[in-house]
Order: structure tokens, then C-alpha cells, then sequence
């Protein structure tokens, strides 16, 4: 392990990496605190490290091997290139295999909010990637072990299926279980989800009421208002009686506080 530290460059720390102690040319790598809008829950914002070219023989256990000298480290995720929204896709199964190929990013998730507040104050230290106790497997190795890993195993594959199909079924049951639960209640208009599951149901007083109700106010906002000539002449002569009665109400109380007005010279 060498001395040199870690910097800062436009809001990104900088982890200076070489991939073994035999090799003389460093890599390095750029993480900033992984804090956006939206951000998906498998990336919690105050415990997700977002780092920047990362190569493409670094693991994702070299990786959480590295960041684990800040804490604790809950998931290491590779993606091709930045996806905040995204849910983790490094899930390698029989259904799903993720394979990047050249530089990528990497999204570190801690366990905890301390342990990514230390990452970020943490004074680096050129780090060695591949090391005896823990070697990254490159080159003719690499595709070995690849090749080897592509081959399924049988009863590996026969309880991914089940699990599977077991929360399928859980999750048809809870569907089926809430529409017999929603089975004969009327929404607020009245009117009941019928199913091939459902039985006949008559509608009820309330119901009928809800009904009539809607059907009355429909044909209100139908009903034009001045649209005939006579109506509009009827409409004129009841606005002037109106006033004219107004008039003479206003006429009365006038006289009425004239003639209880009293002459006060002092």
C-alpha cells in the first residue's frame, strides 16, 4: 500500500487504485454522495456512494472490499451508465444476467448513514484491487469461470421457479381476496362491479336513490335556460318589477326617517 491521498475535483473524492502491487500504473476512481430527486429505494439517499469509472475487471466484490474501510456494506450494484430512478439490476439469476462490458459506474449502498458520511471524509490511500488473498480473475481464467458459472444446476433452477411461483400465487390470492371483499358494494354512483365470480344483486332503496338523484340533477343541467324569446320577455318584466317594487320599499323608509327626524338647534 502506498501513502499518497485522496483529493477532491468538482464535487468528487478520488481513490487512486492499482490492480495488483506488480503493476505501476494507477486507475482512479471518482464517488460523490448519490443524493437526487426520485431516487429509487434501492438506492437510499444518505447511505448510496455514486461512483465513476470504474474498469471493467474491477468486481463487485473488490469494490465493496475498498469501500468497506468506511463501514459496513449492505450491496454493490454495476450499471452501464447513471440511472437514478432505476431499481438495482446486478440481480445475476437464472432469469436475469447482467454483463457490462467496458467502464461502468458502480453504486455503493451502506448499511447505515454514518458509515457513508465517513467514506466521504475518509483520507485514501492508494489501494491494491487484486491482491493473494483475494485475486480478481482476468483474461483466459476470467472466461474459464464464466463458462463454467453459464451451466445451470438443475435443483438451483427448480427452487428459483418455486419461489417465484409461490409469491405469484400469494399475490393472485390477495387480488382474488380484495375483489370478493369490493363483490356487491356500490360505488358512489350507485352501480356495482359485476364479475364472472359475482352473484346477482338487486339494487338496493338506497341505491335506487342514489340513482334518481343523479338522473334528476342530469336533466337540471340539461334544461336551457332563456333560450325562447317569451322567456327572455318574461325574464325582462319580472327584473323590472322587481326594482320597481324596490323603488317604492325605499320610497317609505325615506319618508318614515324624515318624519322621525326632530330639529335639535343645539
Amino acid at each position: 500500500m502506498g501513502t499518497e491521498k485522496s483529493t477532491s475535483i468538482q464535487g468528487f473524492r478520488c481513490i487512486e487504485t492499482r490492480f495488483s502491487d506488480k503493476c505501476t500504473a494507477g486507475h482512479t476512481l471518482f464517488y460523490k454522495e448519490h443524493a437526487v430527486r426520485n431516487s429509487h429505494p434501492s438506492k437510499p439517499v444518505g447511505k448510496t456512494l455514486f461512483v465513476l469509472n470504474v474498469p471493467p475487471y474491477y468486481t463487485e466484490g473488490s469494490i465493496k472490499e475498498l469501500f468497506k474501510a468506511a463501514g459496513s456494506v449492505e450491496s454493490v450494484c454495476f450499471e452501464e451508465k447513471p440511472s437514478a430512478t432505476n431499481e438495482i439490476s446486478n440481480m445475476n439469476s437464472f432469469f436475469f444476467q447482467n454483463h457490462i462490458k467496458g467502464f461502468k459506474v458502480a453504486y455503493v449502498v451502506y448499511k447505515n448513514v454514518v458509515s457513508l458520511k465517513a467514506a466521504m471524509k475518509l483520507e485514501w490511500k492508494t489501494s491494491i484491487m487484486s491482491t493473494e488473498e483475494k485475486p480478481i480473475k482476468t483474461g483466459l481464467e476470467k472466461w474459464i469461470s464464466q463458462y463454467e458459472s453459464s451451466f445451470i444446476d438443475p435443483k438451483a433452477l427448480q427452487k428459483e421457479i418455486d419461489t417465484f411461483m409461490s409469491e405469484f400465487d400469494s399475490r393472485k390470492e390477495r387480488e382474488e381476496e380484495e375483489a370478493k371483499l369490493k363483490e356487491g358494494q356500490p360505488d358512489n354512483e350507485g352501480w356495482i362491479t359485476v364479475t364472472k365470480h359475482s352473484k346477482h344483486a338487486a339494487r338496493t332503496e338506497t341505491m335506487e336513490k342514489k340513482v334518481m338523484d343523479k338522473e334528476k340533477q342530469k336533466q337540471k343541467d340539461k334544461k336551457l335556460i332563456n333560450f325562447y324569446s317569451f322567456q327572455m320577455r318574461e325574464t325582462k318584466m319580472e327584473h323590472l318589477t322587481q326594482l320597481r317594487r324596490k323603488f317604492e320599499d325605499d320610497k317609505k323608509r325615506i319618508a318614515t326617517m324624515r318624519a322621525a327626524r326632530k330639529f335639535k338647534p343645539y
